[in-house]
């Protein structure tokens, strides 16, 4: 394996050298016949047997089969081996029958037509996609898939462009643009029949999608192949009419099969359980079988002599005296064959069908769980996972997307040191409203006439004309013009502003350039170097074009992008830079002495709007001197951006160089509003148990306000802010450029601080706690040495929030929250979230406005964070009740019944006497007891799911697994001894061979004895049934009754059969049995005998210490009995559902569209993630690939320039004015005081909101710190890098010193009354509680101790 790896490696890194159109192939290429089955004709019986025989209990069914074919089984062969084959059967059929569907779409897909270019008839002929080879020329028309990886020569296009859509690529429902070399792209298809002497020198086949490294060899020149000209197979051709390509890879040597990993298996904790159990029973099993062949070979040699009736003298093998060491050999393999039914043959195959339903049935068809407005309803990927749902322990998430909208809208700004905008964000009402403050949110009725999509702004300081006569209106106007210019968006539709569309990478720049057409900087046209604005300034209203030279790409470790523009009149080169506020204040020119004091007040000014919540981005430009471009910097880029190796640390380099001595304009503030009903999908999860651990790139003041508004954070909590930011040894050893002194100090810093919080804690137990972590300190936090501190303190908190992490940093964040054993849920919407959901027990993908990727890498899609609720508290919470009632059922049958076989071999020496018929044995498993576990798996329930909702604490039972702990299980393994010990003595004793119970005095036989105890184990166990089931459906009843009838049928039925085949079942039944009056009154008494215990132990129970879900049944039976429902549901109307009932796929199954599916240009993917290097997530920004292919053509900018190509008209649907914004207060509410680490400690009684003004953070050399701004640094590009700290962290005034606000006071419990929906949060708290009761009920005594502070502190959670 490790040599065909390294093959498989090298074959990936040579390079390749294709002909083109020679009509010679290269036999060592691929070919492009394709096959994704798994087995074929004569491969499927060893491939399948092998599949089925990776379960280790197949093996044992297996082995136990093969021994019934020796003289030593004590039971017929064919009764052994019947149940394997149905099992194996049944699996093997299932896995034939799929991939036979693999088959017939693989023939489908390689007998597709497609038009072939033949060199030696000079035309093109069609050929079936199996007979492409690599080098061949391809016509490839609208709305057909490309049968192989193609570089793009031309199209029917005059710019030679083509639109593709990568569906199945990466799950973009959005179209993509292509363009073939400028050397080709006029070519017609018949000229390429003289196309002989071209070739393509490229790498070898590789998995990287969005990557490719090529040059097109002709006519004697080297031209280098863009990604941009590569067609991968899988993707389709969209508006346009055909292609002309040539084939570089084929087959499974295109990047789609390249791609084809299966994803990471995951188990649940369920099922490592059960494979623990499955061991315990073959310990056990292996006892019994040594156990009884030691006393049989002591027996026999010592004993055998001295009975008579049994032959002694005719000895045999077996039996012979002389022999025990062979006796007791012969004795374990007759053991080891006869207690074979102590393992469940059927539990496997159970357990699949069960979950199957369960994921389809209810969790995909689940009408709380449905988006309306995306017809998206929820989606289970996978089924193996339906249990860990109800197990969750800590919740992974992140922010923007996820509790976020992430629909951008411009909201305020400051230019010049002047703050403008006067609208109140939801953050800001939110945390008004928890602190008792009434705002005002009136809005001036003329700012309707501004509001748009994107754009959500008013100040008639700005709005029309007002601004020409401000006092900075030359700073204003470079602002609005840096809006105008500065990203790569792209404008498709008539260039009016009334119905142009704009083609954004992210909703971010959208909203930027929408803005800048409000202020009157409308841009309405691009092309491959250019950008054209309609500017309205105080000269008039101006086209003006210009030309775009450079674009300094944004990555997350730059946080920043810049544009180096050129303007045409003035003959002037402009560098326009946006990004964080801390790389751009560390570039500003110390010599300008305007920046100094608008640091100052840009700074103020963006804390302010951090604590609002909303993303801040610094914009700054500056002058370029044109001699020093032209003939220094400009060689360096160009030399940066061809070099084959280590590019991007080179063109990083350059940037540099030319992104230094700017001039401050100002900063913009954008809002991403919370997603609908996320702050009480928060309270109730957390009501139910469930630590939430918030993973964003936002700065920590956004992180901490956010928090508070979505109820992460609350009053009553202790919160400890942990940074590296502000120590001051730390910032001078970065002063003196000394970087390890500088990590070994911040080190330190980060380890006393944990330490700091950690005795805080010990000290204040009982307090609810929260930390906020900055993605600095987080570094050094999950280092090797502070990890374990770190997750001990994380994990006593109920909220935890990191800032300014990295995709990486997320996911080992996850694995160390996994690796202290609790089960972790990861949620998010992006590909910077896709290593995060990966290394979670269970990954929930949102399907939101950044793609497909997270969702495809999930085990369950939904569309909100809201429906978390739904799928965790009843979805997860019936999953595992039912997988682990079921689970244990079937060890319980199966003890029940071994036992009975073991006990009575005991009574007869261990010889391998059995007391039952061989085929009823064999049939109790897969008939007799196979329909009622599957019916406890699908139907079971406790309580009614509006129920489960309203009371949230019933979820703490599956956290500390009170279903399937160590004590259910001995609790279920010793009902069965009990029970096996009543029947066996009952009966044993009872049916005794003096005791007859015929009139003809004839006594009880071993066969008719082994029927009625047999009678009484199948009834027996079904009435164990009946004590569990909480609510009885007709599923119930069926599987029942009707598997009780099934055996008394089979023995009237097989008992009518000829004697040679009935054996010792003849006419028993009908003919003894059945006339007998004390075989029905044994039926009847010993099963009661048998639950008597039982009962009367889980009536005490119930009486005297219940179990929550006891007290809310009760709830539930009095609501029913007073003849109403515990909550109302309001479904949806018949309309919307009958498309998920009906069995047909909805539009967008699993995911939502982007926030514009029209989109023909970008993915709308995460720069964060893209950036990573980790994910490969969407196609490069076409602006850019177009401006590349300008500089490769001629740096210097010498050659006529073309237009941008393929942008035509699109219809446009303009949206109605939204609501009016509030008039701007004086002093909007700062957030509220936190407990700085080490500095002091406050009880939540004393902590009262601070009111003071924000103070003036300086660092070291006296100038003002940057504050923490920009967008969220992981998830959307452009976005602020600062991993400064939150105001809120540096340490506070007394409280005495400050104005404070009254708390509020909490409420009393309210009564028990009528809910509203099922999707809302419902009145009565999430604690246990009963109609009369006036608190919460005693948590259980294994409760630890976040239950009991939960369950004890549950109604001060009513006061936010």
């Amino acid at each position: 394996m490790k040599l065909f790896k390294q093959g498989r490696t090298r074959r990936e890194t040579e390079k390749r050298l294709v002909r083109v159109n020679t009509g010679e192939h290269d036999h060592s290429y691929a070919g492009n016949y394709t096959s994704t089955t798994k087995y074929t004709i004569w491969t499927f019986l060893p491939k399948a047997l092998f599949e089925q025989y990776r379960r280790v209990a197949n093996i044992y069914f297996t082995l136990v089969a093969a021994l019934s074919l020796t003289p030593f089984s004590p039971v017929r062969a064919w009764t052994t081996w019947t149940p394997l084959v149905i099992v194996l059967g049944v699996a093997m059929i299932k896995e034939a029958v799929e991939d036979y569907r693999r088959y017939k779409l693989d023939k489908e897909i390689n007998n597709r037509p497609v038009q072939v270019l033949d060199p030696e008839r000079a035309e093109y002929a069609t050929r079936t996609w199996k007979d492409v080879r690599v080098g061949d020329i391809l016509i490839v028309t609208k709305d057909q898939q490309f049968p192989a990886d193609l570089l793009f020569l031309t199209a029917e296009t005059e710019e030679g462009t083509c639109y593709i859509e990568t569906m199945n690529l990466d799950g973009e429902t959005n179209l993509k643009i292509k363009k073939a070399p400028d050397e080709t792209k006029d070519l017609g298809e018949q000229d390429f029949i003289q196309f002989r002497e071209a070739a393509i020198e490229c790498e070898g086949p590789n998995a990287r999608l969005y990557q490719f490294t090529g040059n097109l060899l002709l006519d004697g020149k080297t031209l280098p192949i863009s990604p941009n000209a590569i067609l991968l197979r899988g993707c389709n051709l969209r508006n346009t009419e055909k292609i002309v390509g040539a084939v570089i890879y084929a087959g499974h040597e295109t990047k789609i099969f390249k791609n084809a990993a299966p994803a990471p298996s995951k188990r649940s904790h369920v099922e490592r359980i059960v494979d623990k159990i499955i061991f315990f029973m073959f310990f056990l099993l292996f006892s019994f079988c040594i156990v009884g062949a030691i006393f049989f070979a002591v027996w026999t040699k010592d004993r055998m002599d001295g009975h008579w009736y049994l032959a002694p003298t005719k000895k045999t093998d077996q039996y012979d005296p002389d022999n025990a060491g062979f006796v007791g050999f012969a004795s374990f393999i007759t053991s080891f064959i006869l207690y074979g039914y102590l393992i469940p043959i059927s539990l496997y195959v159970s357990m699949e069908l069960v979950k199957i339903a369960q994921s389809m049935g209810y969790i995909n068809n689940d009408r709380d769980m449905y988006h309306a407005d995306t017809d998206t309803p929820a989606l289970a990927r996978t089924s193996n996972l339906n249990e860990e749902l109800g197990m969750v322990n800590t919740i992974l998430s992140d922010k923007t997307g996820t509790l976020t909208r992430n629909v951008m809208e411009f909201f305020k700004c400051s230019i010049a040191g002047v703050s403008y905008g006067a609208g109140i964000t939801e953050i800001e009402k939110a945390n008004a409203q928890r602190k008792g403050i009434t705002l005002d949110g009136r809005e001036k009725p003329e700012a309707a006439k501004f509001r748009e999509r994107y754009f959500n702004f008013y100040d008639d300081r700005l709005m029309g004309d007002a601004w020409f006569t401000a006092k900075d209106s030359d700073t204003i106007e470079m602002f609005f013009r840096l809006l105008a210019v500065c990203h790569t968006v792209i404008p498709d539709g008539q260039p009016e502003p009334a119905t142009i569309k704009y083609e954004a990478e992210s909703p971010d720049e959208a909203a930027l350039v929408v803005a800048a057409k409000a202020f009157g900087f409308f841009f309405f046209k691009r092309t491959n170097t250019t950008v054209s604005v309609r500017e309205h300034t105080v000269r008039g209203v101006e086209d003006v074009e210009y030309e775009v030279l450079n674009v300094l790409e944004f990555n997350s470790t730059r946080k920043r992008m810049s544009v180096v523009i050129k303007h045409r009149s003035q003959d002037k080169i402009i560098i326009f830079t946006k990004g964080a506020d801390t790389v751009i204040y560390e570039r500003l020119d110390p010599s300008y002495a305007t920046n100094e004091a608008m640091k100052e007040s840009t700074g103020r000014h963006m804390e302010e709007f951090g604590a609002a919540g909303l993303r801040t981005l610094c914009l700054s430009y500056a002058e370029v001197d044109r001699d020093w471009y032209n003939s220094v910097w400009l060689p360096e880029w160009v030399a940066a951006k061809t070099s084959l190796e280590d590019r991007d640390d080179k063109v990083a380099e350059v940037s540099e160089k030319i992104e230094r001595n700017l001039r401050l304009l100002g900063c913009t503030a954008i809002e991403d509003k919370l997603q609908e009903g996320v702050p009480q999908c928060i309270k109730q999860l957390a009501l139910a148990g469930i630590r939430i651990w918030v993973l964003t790139g936002d700065k920590m003041e956004t992180a901490i306000n956010i928090g508070y508004a979505c109820s992460l954070l609350q009053e009553d909590m202790m919160q400890f802010n942990v940074t590296v930011y502000g120590v001051e040894d730390v910032e001078q050893a970065e002063a003196r450029g000394d970087k390890q002194e500088a990590e070994r100090l911040a080190h330190k810093a980060v380890a006393h601080s944990l330490a700091t919080t950690e005795k805080t804690m010990n000290e204040n137990e009982g307090t609810p706690f929260a930390i906020v972590i900055d993605g600095k300190a987080l570094s050094y936090a999950l280092s090797k040495e502070l990890a374990p501190l770190f997750l001990s303190v994380g994990t006593r908190c109920k909220a935890v929030v990191c800032c300014r992490v990295s995709p990486l940093q997320k996911a080992q964040v996850t694995k160390l929250v996994r690796s202290k054993g609790d089960t972790t849920l990861a949620i998010g919407d992006g590909a910077n979230d896709v290593g995060m959901i990966q290394s979670a027990h269970i990954g929930v993908g949102i399907s939101g406005q950044e793609g497909m990727q997270a969702v495809m890498s999930s085990d369950f899609a939904i569309a909100q964070f809201r429906f978390l609720v739904p799928l965790l508290l009843v979805h997860g919470r019936y999953c595992y009740k039912r997988i682990a009632r079921m689970v244990l059922f079937f060890f319980y049958k199966n003890m029940l019944f071994g036992v009975t076989i073991f006990v009575f071999n005991a009574f007869n020496n261990f010889s391998g006497q059995f007391i039952y018929n061989d085929f009823y044995m064999t049939l109790f498993n897969v008939v007799f007891t196979a329909l009622t576990p599957v019916v406890i798996g699908i139907f079971d329930r406790d309580v009614d799911k509006a129920m489960a909702l309203k009371y949230p604490g019933l979820y703490m039972q599956g956290q500390r697994n009170e279903y399937f702990n160590f004590r259910a299980i001995v609790l279920w393994l010793m009902s069965s001894l009990y029970q096996t010990a009543i029947i066996m003595v009952f009966i044993l004793w009872g049916c005794r061979s003096t005791v007859s119970d015929r009139a003809d005095g004839n006594p009880y036989t071993m066969w008719q004895t082994g029927l009625l105890m047999f009678s009484c184990v199948v009834v027996t166990v079904h009435f164990q049934v009946i004590q569990v089931i909480d609510q009885w459906t007709w599923a119930h009843h069926v599987s029942i009754w009707l598997s009780m009838a099934v055996w008394w049928f089979y023995l009237l039925a097989y008992g009518a059969f000829p004697l040679s085949l009935s054996s010792d079942l003849y006419y028993l039944f009908i003919g003894v049995s059945a006339p007998s009056a004390q075989y029905w009154l044994f039926l009847l008494l010993v099963p009661t005998a048998c639950q008597l215990p039982d009962f009367f132990l889980r009536l005490a129970k119930k009486q005297l210490a219940p179990f929550d879900h006891t007290i809310v049944q009760e709830i539930q039976k009095k609501m029913k009995r007073e003849g109403r429902q515990s909550v109302e549901e309001t479904g949806l109307e018949q309309s919307i559902l009958s498309n998920i009932f009906s069995q047909k796929s909805s539009v967008n199954r699993g995911y939502v569209p982007p926030y514009d599916p029209r989109s023909r240009f970008y993915g709308l993917v995460s720069s964060g993630a893209r950036q990573s290097g980790r994910i490969e997530t969407g196609a490069r920004n076409p602006v850019l690939t177009h401006l590349d292919n300008e500089l490769t053509d001629n740096p210097y900018r010498n050659r006529k320039k073309s237009t941008l190509p393929g942008i035509t008209a699109l219809p446009m649907v303009t949206s109605s004015a939204g609501t009016l914004v509030a008039p701007r207060l004086a002093e909007p509410p700062p957030p509220p005081s936190v407990v700085p680490v080490a500095e002091s400690r406050q009880f939540p009684q004393q902590q009262q909101a601070a009111l003071s003004a924000p103070a003036a953070m300086y660092d070291g050399i006296g100038q003002a710190a940057s504050q923490p701004c920009g967008l969220n640094g992981g998830d959307k590009m452009p976005s602020s890098g600062s991993d400064a700290p939150a105001q809120s962290s540096v340490p506070l005034t007394p409280l005495g010193a400050r104005g404070s606000l009254q708390p509020l006071q909490p409420r009393r419990l309210p009564p028990l009354v009528q809910g509203s929906s099922c999707g809302s949060l419902a009145n009565t708290p999430g604690a246990i509680a009963s109609p009369a009761s006036t608190g919460p009920l005693p948590p259980p005594e294994n409760a630890g101790q976040q239950e009991r502070e939960i369950l004890a502190t549950y109604e001060s959670a009513l006061k936010h």
